[in-house]
């Protein structure tokens, strides 16, 4: 395995994601589905490998949500910062 970022093959083993006085972080990938009324499917990271050379942190999803999001995957949006999702509320859009 290589790190996405600078190509090393130096990362840490597995490690379980945890904060100060808290038993596990809710690291969770987000994204957006089309239609209103449609959850927005979240995937939660439990582990995490760290890369040695250049400090890239890389986690990994629990398997639960790795098969929950290759069941879905062709259904998903990306989530584009530029352009907020639009309110149900709101009007159509073109």
């Amino acid at each position: 395995m290589r790190c996405g970022i600078c190509g090393s093959e130096r990362l840490s083993p597995v490690g379980e994601l945890v904060a100060a006085g808290q038993a596990r972080v809710r690291l969770r990938l987000r994204f957006r589905r089309p239609g209103f009324f449609k959850p927005r499917p979240e995937f939660e990271a439990l582990r995490a490998r760290a890369c040695r050379d250049c400090g890239a942190f890389l986690p990994f999803l629990a398997e639960y949500d790795r098969r929950e999001l290759d069941a879905v995957a062709d259904e998903l949006i990306e989530v584009d910062d530029a352009e907020p999702a639009p309110h149900p509320w709101g009007p159509p859009t073109a």
